[in-house]
Parts: structure tokens; sequence; C-alpha cells
């Protein structure tokens, strides 16, 4: 499942036990594990849901410990009891995927559903993808487009790299180019990859926005150098059409560029 020690959600806690947990915090960091699972076990077993929603992600990422997805799960599931939005999100894309526990989508979306309501804002997409697949019931276009984009307003970068495709094709919502490009170039200043590759495109051919093909360069540069191999394609073609000035001037901003994380 690989996903990433989230801490954003604390509760309160004693003073002890809140240094405890931060000393572990520090050393996972650092990349010290074993340090870390010392600070972190004594308090998940105590009840602390933080401790204990970190310690499914060090079991599901084998970091300190050997890879045990059917431990990460159990972790996340006594986190899970205590209302810890996190965790309801890891253990219902657990259950979706059958790692670790069985598979069961109806289960699965139960809790993204719970931690949906608790503003976790990941589950809202991951409820909203199901919807797109039909996973776990009839596929709904409509109620699909709905929760993406709630989670595109949120800010959560995949989702507004998502809603920029469901406006371009129409999935769910009227095609509208204008939108389309709105919603990669939210996801692009976040560093979001494919959402660059598609606003440079988007913009060297004045597709839901006026021709630019400085600004188209820029981002297929950034994309190019994220690994995106249709990008570099886009951006030596691009470049090949523009005078030395411009090409400069593109690779300037592709430097100076600072994703804008918003979530």
């Amino acid at each position: 499942m690989k996903r990433g020690a989230i801490v954003l959600f604390g509760l309160l806690l004693a003073a002890p036990a809140a240094a405890g947990f931060d000393q572990g915090w520090a050393a996972y960091q650092k990349g010290e594990f074993a340090t870390a699972l010392a600070e972190w076990k004594p308090l998940a077993e105590m009840g602390d849901a933080r401790a204990q929603f970190n310690l499914g992600v060090m079991y599901d990422q084998g970091r300190g410990v050997a890879e045990d997805q059917g431990q990460a799960a159990a972790w996340w599931a006594r986190a899970a009891a205590q209302g810890y939005a996190p965790a309801m999100h890891n253990l219902g894309l657990a259950h979706l995927g059958g790692e670790g526990v069985v598979r069961d989508e109806a289960t699965a979306k139960g809790w993204l559903e719970r931690a949906a309501a608790a503003g976790y804002v990941r589950s809202t997409y991951s409820l909203g993808k199901m919807l797109e697949a039909g996973v776990g019931g009839a596929a709904d276009p409509a109620g699909a487009f709905r929760l993406v984009k709630l989670a595109a307003e949120q800010g959560l970068d995949r989702a507004q790299y998502n809603l920029g495709k469901m406006y371009r094709d129409g999935d769910g919502t009227a095609p509208d180019p204008a939108a389309s490009v709105k919603w990669f170039a939210a996801a692009a200043a976040q560093g979001h990859a494919r959402a660059q590759a598609h606003l440079g495109r988007r913009l060297a051919r004045g597709e839901g926005a006026p021709k630019d093909a400085v600004e188209a360069l820029k981002w297929l540069t950034l994309a190019a150098g994220q690994g995106i191999a249709d990008a570099e394609v886009d951006r030596k073609a691009l470049r090949s059409r523009l005078s030395a000035a411009d090409i400069a001037e593109a690779e300037r901003r592709a430097r100076a560029f600072k994703p804008e994380r918003s979530s």
C-alpha cells in the first residue's frame, strides 16, 4: 500500500505523551525508524490514535519492522475505532484492495464515508473515484463529478487534475475547456506533473485559454523534468519553433517555479 505517515490530526495528549510522539516523529523524519518505533509503540499500546496510525504506516512500508499489511491494518483499525480520520481512510483503502484484510467494497465505502464526513479530503476524492468506476455500486458520473469537485475545491492536487479531465471530456458535467484549464493550472501550481503537461499542451494550442507558447514551454519543461515522457516529446517540438529569447524566458520561469502546495 505504501502510504506516508500523516500527523496533522493530533489528539489532546498529556505533555509526556506528546513529547514521546514528537520525538518519534523527529526520528522518523531522519530515517531513524528503530527510534521512532521505540517511541510510538508504547503510546500506541496505551491507545494514542496518532501513534497507532503511524505504527500502521511503518508496518505497511516495512520501516523499522518487517513489512506486514495485516499488522498495518490492525493498527489502523484501532485508531479508526477512535474516529481518527487518516486511519479510517487507510483502513478503507485496505479493504478496497484486500491488503491485510478481507476485500470488502461495502466496508471500504463505509470507512471512507466516515473519514470524509470528518473532513478528510482524500476520502472525499476516493469516494468520487469509486463512483466514477462503479466500485461498490452502480457508476454515477454526476455523483463522481460532485465529490471530485468538492475535493478539488479543498485543494487536493489529484482531485484538481482529475476535475480538469472531467471538464475536458464532459464526464459527469458539460465539457468546459476553460474550466478544464483552470483546474489543470491549480494542480500544476502544486507541482502535479501530469497536470503541468496537460496545461502546457493547452497553452501551446490555445485550448481553453489564450495561446502562450512561452508559458506552455515552461510547464512542459517542468513536467518533463518530473519524468513525463510525452511532455518531453512535446517540449522538444515546441522548443524547435521558438526563438532563443523565448526559450530562455521559458527556462527562466521553470527554474523560478516553486510548488504552492495546499494539501
